[in-house]
């Protein structure tokens, strides 16, 4: 927003953060006239959350975010209901008293008391005040007491208003303020408040303390009963299940298993090694006997090749560290050996005898069986650990449950102990709240400060003026004047038109009138507007706006009449065919008026000859039917029939509209035509050809939107066809700024 013309703005309306501003300080000058003199008493409490010197069972570091909740906590305390009810009960007693002096004497109309009630009425204030009971609707003798605390101006709400409770910043302090018209009577509300507090506080304090205390030691009571009980489950579960050592056997027996696994498998190979030896004695045993010939020794020692690869492979996979599959693998590696010697020399004779090999095969047998019964013995043992083992994992697993339960149990008793121990401290450590000054009776009164009231009440007012004024222009984003045009649409402006009731577009009702301030700045501005259609030298004018309702018909007049002042022939052709309000209000007659679309298309093919033949025509059809008479001097219109949905161009197509107004040129000086919106329709843009200049409307009640500057782009493509712009409907107040 311009700063100049904001300035202007706020200058214009200078009787408003004038007056105003006058007003409010004379109202604040009269409303403190009769201020009472007020009286301030202070006094302060030392708190002992941020320094203590008291004794503590433990060392405790000073926590500042814990201090301010203490402190958030003691002020919402100070600001509850009960301590202020016991200023109310000191300072009725007080009143009350007949040594002392009262501080206000009730109006006899509306407390009649006598010395009976007034007797019980103090018993019973007395009473409540030592037992610390603040005042509810359920107290004995509320109605009673509530209407002493009325009649001596001391209701809740009263004590409440006159009464301040601050924290001094960065201290340990509070600060506790009470402000009456009477300085005896502020220091005794300020000392009263701050002993009752005291003595409430103390009493919560070592009530609550101690219900605590008592509540943790039974609670650690009853967790070391319940740890005490866990702990005997657990021995009991291991003394029946012999697992006083679950760890250490369970080791003992993982290492028998991996002893008898390992001796499994050297059986197993010590089997395969004697089903070996015994098939080579076999096969020697028929050689010698002549019975049917054995395998042929390519084929064993295919066999004992395939046997040792396959437990080679057993043996690389397995890691290289079974002993018993290497010497198996070494043993038949040297009967390869042996079977690759004797294939060499088919015809050789064994070196044992039929006797030997068949002593041999029996010992072969023996040593068999008793490998079988190893093996099967080895396997049993085995099946037993593993079945002991799931035994061993399931009391493990239920072992570890128990020991989880005393592990919990005597987490909580250790948590017990230590709340406990915390609750003795906090007990010990309790009631560190006192009352560090006394309030003394104030001798001046409080600064009423009357001339800051009155200062404030009238700046206050007239920046809220100002505020509201800058607010206001701000929101409102309309273009209101010719600055703010120049600033926010990039278009030249050739003129300017105030905003002014005409009846039925009565232009001559205003140049007829006189005395008129509006009327003469009006009628001035249109003589303006004039010189500046006259020095474009432009005879066929467009007249368009961005908008529907900127106010082209009413600038059309106008320019219209203002031009038949210095005798310009002005013909009105109205091209905008969805609103056809020229053609309706213009014409003098409407009986009489042929519109635009009744001209006939010309026809196609034609010679030049027959042409130019058909020109003449038209143009005198132009001359004697189209052309119609308005109200003013002068000016003349061609109207056309509205409503319609066509475009400018689908409606004149074929009737040679060029020639129409070249031949318009010749009979009048000014021909001005309408178009329809920019945003909304093309009837402009089909309309431009036929013109020399394009003059655009803007209201200067309109906002610019996008839809607004991308039709700003257009005309200023137009170039030197773009005649400018027309800023119509300014408020008076507004344009000189």
């Amino acid at each position: 927003m311009d700063i100049l013309f904001l300035l202007k703005v706020i200058w214009r309306k200078k009787w408003l953060w004038i007056i105003i501003p006058i007003i409010a300080s004379g109202a604040a000058y009269f409303f403190t006239l009769n201020q009472v003199h007020k009286y301030r008493a202070s006094t302060q409490l030392a708190t002992g959350f941020t320094m203590n010197d008291q004794v503590h069972l433990k060392e405790e570091w000073f926590n500042p975010r814990d201090a301010d909740i203490k402190f958030s906590n003691l002020l919402s305390s100070m600001n509850a209901g009960a301590p202020i009810n016991f200023v109310q009960y000191r300072l009725l007693l007080h009143d009350l008293n007949e040594k002392n002096i009262p501080f206000h004497r009730p109006d006899p109309e509306k407390l009649q008391t006598d010395l009976e009630e007034i007797s019980y009425v103090r018993n019973l204030v007395t009473s409540m005040l030592d037992s610390l009971k603040p005042l509810s609707t359920s107290s004995q003798g509320y109605p009673v007491i509530r209407k002493f605390l009325s009649a001596y101006s001391y209701d809740y709400l009263v004590i409440r208003s006159n009464l301040f409770i601050n924290r001094i910043p960065n201290t340990d302090f509070i600060q506790v303020d009470y402000v009456s018209d009477n300085p005896q009577l502020s220091a005794l509300a300020a000392n009263a408040f701050c002993e009752e507090f005291i003595r409430f506080s103390r009493s919560l304090t070592t009530e609550r303390a101690g219900e605590s205390v008592d509540f943790l030691n039974y609670l650690v009571i009853q967790k070391k009963s319940e740890l005490d009980e866990k702990l005997e489950t657990q021995r009991l579960f291991k003394t029946s299940n012999s697992l006083f050592s679950v760890e250490k056997e369970g080791e003992n027996k993982l290492g028998q298993l991996t002893d008898l696994e390992k001796q499994r498998d050297e059986i197993r190979s010590s089997l395969y090694r004697i089903e070996l030896t015994r098939g080579n004695l076999t096969r020697q045993l028929n050689g010698l006997s002549g019975n049917s010939a054995s395998l042929p020794d390519n084929q064993k020692i295919i066999e004992l090749r395939n046997t040792i690869n396959m437990l080679n492979d057993r043996y690389i996979t397995g890691g290289q560290v079974d002993n018993m599959l290497r010497d198996s693998i070494s043993y038949l590696r040297e009967q390869l050996r042996i079977q690759t010697m004797n294939s060499g020399n088919s015809q050789a004779t064994p070196s044992l005898s039929k006797v030997e090999i068949q002593n041999s095969l029996n010992d072969l047998d023996v040593e068999y069986q008793v490998a079988r019964t190893n093996l099967y013995t080895v396997e049993a043992k085995i099946r037993n650990l593993q079945y002991s083992f799931s035994g061993y994992a399931s009391k493990e697993a239920k072992l570890a449950a128990i020991q989880q339960e005393v592990d919990l149990a005597s987490q909580e008793y250790l948590e017990a102990v230590g709340k406990f121990n915390e609750a003795k401290n906090k007990l010990l450590a309790s009631n560190t709240l006192r009352q560090v000054s006394a309030a003394f009776p104030p001798q001046d009164p409080i600064s009423n400060k009357r001339l800051m009231i009155v200062g404030l009440a009238g700046f206050s007012s007239f920046s809220l003026c100002i505020f509201v004024i800058v607010l206001l222009e701000f929101l409102d984003q309309s273009i209101r004047s010719v600055d703010k045009f120049n600033s926010i649409v990039n278009l030249p402006l050739i003129g300017s038109v105030i905003k002014l009731n005409v009846n039925n577009f009565n232009i001559p009702q205003v140049f007829n009138q006189s005395g008129s301030e509006k009327g003469e700045l009006f009628k001035s501005i249109l003589r303006k507007l004039r010189h500046e259609i006259v020095s474009l030298n432009s005879s066929v004018l467009l007249v368009t706006s961005l908008r529907k309702s900127e106010g082209k018909t009413f600038i059309i007049i106008a320019l219209s009449y203002i031009l038949s002042l210095v005798n310009k022939r002005v013909l009105i052709v109205d091209t905008n065919f969805r609103n056809n309000i020229l053609s309706r209000t213009m014409p003098k007659d409407q009986a009489k008026i042929k519109s635009i679309e009744n001209r006939k298309p010309v026809a196609g093919f034609l010679t030049s000859a027959t042409q130019q033949k058909v020109d003449e025509e038209e143009d005198n059809e132009m001359a004697y039917e189209l052309i119609t008479p308005t109200i003013y001097k002068n000016v003349f219109i061609v109207t056309n029939a509205g409503g319609g949905a066509a475009s400018p161009a689908e409606i004149l197509s074929g009737r040679n509209f060029k020639s129409l107004i070249d031949g318009f040129k010749a009979n009048f000086d000014y021909i001005i035509l309408e178009g329809g919106a920019l945003n909304d329709y093309a009837d402009t843009k089909e309309l431009v050809q036929y013109v020399d200049k394009v003059i655009t409307i803007f209201s200067a009640q309109s906002v610019i939107s996008q839809q607004d500057r991308e039709s700003t782009h257009y005309l200023n493509s137009l170039g030197n066809k773009f005649g400018g712009c027309i800023l119509n409907r300014i408020d008076p107040k507004d344009y000189k700024l």
